[in-house]
């Protein structure tokens, strides 16, 4: 299939209602692709101390089950990569070893013998990873992985929309929206400058940043200035200015 077929074929991401739904087409896509196995798992930030974590799942049940017993994700190579790093890996490229390295050689006696990851970064600090494995021969894995490639990475980013998208569908509770205003007093928070200086900067009253301040710690649920920029930072609510 021609990359732009298989790219207007991805549409039926975008109609997907649950994950259930998005897994199933997944698992067609990569079927096409020449995998037989795949995993999608989204990182999505809570807090900085703990994150929520989605997964749409075509991976051996059994490998997930030892994979989280033995806390493996510590010393996955698979995320350290794709946590650093924009472009994808074939596994068998990856440098391992130790630990790391028995990850992978336990990963294969699951049906995992070879693979491919494509990391996604969000907006708002999430992280996706697609991985694809195949249980092939060196030789037949590095011809399916080189070629499916270009597509994985368009396939990747698709998935990361359509689960972010069913995710947020779907939540508890209503997003969080700052005022221009109230973004423009906490990006000089940020910066480290005091409500008199903030005033001078924006040309406002003293107590006009205060009450700005004041109304984006009530809808953060935050009592100070401190808890206030991160949980902002970290829901993507204040970011540097482009320009």
């Amino acid at each position: 299939m021609e990359i732009y077929e298989f790219q207007d074929s991805l549409g039926g991401l975008a109609t997907a209602g649950t994950l259930d739904e998005i897994t199933d087409r997944v698992r067609t896509y990569v079927g096409q692709l020449g995998f037989e196995y795949f995993i999608y798992v989204l990182r999505l930030p809570t807090r900085f101390a703990e994150a929520r974590v989605i997964m749409i799942n075509g991976y051996p049940e059994a490998w997930l089950e030892r994979y989280w017993e033995a806390s493996h994700y510590t010393h996955d190579p698979v995320i350290a990569h794709c946590a650093q790093r924009l472009v994808p890996v074939i596994w068998h490229e990856l440098p391992s070893e130790g630990l790391s390295r028995q990850v992978m050689n336990e990963a294969t006696e699951f049906g995992l013998r070879y693979g491919l990851s494509m990391p996604i970064h969000g907006p708002n600090g999430d992280l996706g990873i697609l991985s694809l494995a195949v249980d092939r021969k060196l030789a037949a894995a590095q011809e399916i992985s080189r070629r499916a490639l270009p597509y994985v990475q368009i396939l990747a980013v698709h998935i990361h929309e359509a689960v972010r998208r069913v995710t947020i569908q779907v939540g508890e509770t209503a997003p969080i929206l700052l005022t221009e205003r109230e973004q423009d007093c906490m990006r000089w928070v940020a910066d480290g400058k005091t409500s008199w200086e903030i005033s001078q900067v924006l040309h406002m009253s003293e107590r006009t940043v205060n009450f700005h301040i004041n109304n984006v710690m009530i809808k953060l649920d935050v009592r100070n200035r401190q808890h206030a920029i991160a949980r902002a930072v970290l829901q993507g609510l204040i970011n540097p200015r482009p320009f």
